[in-house]
């Protein structure tokens, strides 16, 4: 499968001189009864065209375009709006003010918690020993919480814990309620890490187990509202990701003539997209110019930054993604926002 990638922050069918609006995107097409070469596609003037691809528009070098495909190959088409990816997380609920355990040392009443990480490559702990004491509920909440960031966690656990009335977590999340802590996981990008470098990967998804609660006494202590990270949709961190690395297919980051040669990034900060995945054949069975049996599939992902309106636009207004609908009416129609 020949994969390629064209990203975007608007879509325009606005050329100066060839070259298409820096940083937009748009649909071409070739018809064997236009000499005019490739034109933007319109349904009206250019309907049913032979052969349509992908344009994209950079600020620092030449249109960036997909392979030609014929629409009547298209096998496979889909589309997604933008959407936050959400931290896992977890509650440990405090319940009651802490007492000495009969014959105990008020010296050893260390709460032993440890964070386990799911789904890893490797099986990955973190220890947390709290000193509690007596103390009620809301003060336990602060011990556990202040040992917590004190620590060198691993970076896939967020920097702080949050007890209510906190502020330091996730913008899409919420604190919990008052004798609850929170732990966050880490989303791919994020740089609230103990170590402070980005996080890279999928959300952490963890565990919670109370090893112990020594010479602890009355105190209950339960792991509640643990709930499932996400990894949404077109954020920025995996845009670019992505883009990375296929820019050597897009860009020609191969050519060893041009070296060095490291294209500039048409993911922006700041930026989220939503995300189109068309998957056409190769195979001869209409004019496909591709030789029988080799890299019999091409997948196109365009990537177009959320809120632009003529990705999703409703009918009968033209947008990117009506335009597909049209060019593919073979295949179930993609409808968005």
């Amino acid at each position: 499968m020949a994969r390629q990638f064209l990203i975007g922050e608007e879509w325009s069918t606005s050329y100066t001189n060839g070259k298409l609006t820096d940083e937009a995107l748009n649909i071409e097409a070739l018809h064997s009864s236009d000499d005019n070469g490739p034109l933007s596609y319109d349904s009206v003037t250019t309907a049913n065209p032979d052969m349509i691809r992908i344009v994209q528009g950079t600020t620092s070098g030449p249109n960036v375009y997909s392979n030609w495909f014929n629409p009547r190959n298209v096998i496979s088409w889909d589309g997604r709006p933008q959407e936050d990816p959400d931290n896992a997380f977890l509650d440990l609920d405090i319940d009651t003010t802490s007492t000495l355990l009969s014959g105990g040392s008020l010296k050893n009443m260390v709460l032993d918690l440890k964070f386990v990480r799911k789904g890893g490559l490797v099986e990955e702990f973190f220890n947390l020993q709290v000193t509690i004491g007596i103390a009620t509920a809301a003060a336990q909440d602060d011990l556990v919480k202040a040992a917590y960031d004190a620590a060198t966690k691993p970076d896939w656990l967020w920097d702080t814990a949050v007890i209510n009335g906190g502020t330091n977590f996730p913008a899409t999340m919420a604190a919990p309620a008052a004798t609850n802590v929170r732990f966050f996981g880490n989303i791919n990008g994020s740089t609230n890490t103990s170590s402070g470098n980005e996080y890279k990967g999928d959300p952490a998804q963890f565990d919670l187990i109370i090893v112990a609660q020594n010479d602890i006494d009355s105190t209950v202590y339960t792991i509640t509202n643990q709930t499932v990270g996400t990894g949404g949709v077109g954020s920025f961190a995996d845009t670019k990701e992505f883009e990375e690395k296929m820019r050597g297919n897009m860009y020609g980051y191969y050519n060893r003539r041009s070296l060095p040669n490291t294209p500039d990034l048409a993911t922006k900060v700041g930026s989220t997209y939503d995300m189109i995945s068309i998957v056409a054949t190769k195979d001869g069975s209409t004019s496909s110019g591709q030789i029988h049996g080799v890299d019999n599939l091409d997948e196109i992902v365009i990537a177009l930054k959320s809120g632009a309106a003529t990705l999703w636009q409703a009918p009968p207004a033209a947008s990117l993604v009506n335009n597909l609908n049209i060019l593919f009416p073979n295949l179930p129609s993609v409808t968005g926002l």
